[in-house]
């Protein structure tokens, strides 16, 4: 495997810490069903080969500037109150120039 490829350890690891990213590695491990080492070289390799990345992203409203319409914060518009939605209700709105495809994702 070379450095700059992830195997599916790599992505489970990946996918653990997408869900927790304060788990310790120990509590990772036991889920993955490898020893915490291994995660813990995992972790750092992925971040060295720039496979992974830490960002702190603060929860929605919790600056006073509203929620960012995209993953990438950068688009923060001032809250505005809303209906509730229903399941078949169009996704939410987008801040001019925002170039994202979902909520979730960003392409800024």
């Amino acid at each position: 495997m070379g450095i700059d490829t992830a195997d599916e350890l790599d992505r489970r690891l990946i996918r653990a810490l997408q869900l927790d990213a304060r788990a310790p590695f120990s509590r990772i491990a036991e889920v993955l069903g490898v020893s915490d080492q291994t995660v813990a070289r995992r972790y750092r390799r992925l971040r060295s080969a720039g496979l992974l990345r830490v960002v702190a992203v603060p929860p929605p409203d919790s600056t006073g500037t509203g929620a960012g319409c995209c993953a990438c914060g950068a688009h923060r518009e001032p809250p505005t109150p809303s209906p509730p939605r229903s399941p078949a209700a169009p996704t939410p709105r987008r801040a001019p120039g925002c170039r994202t495809a979902t909520p979730t994702t960003c392409a800024c």
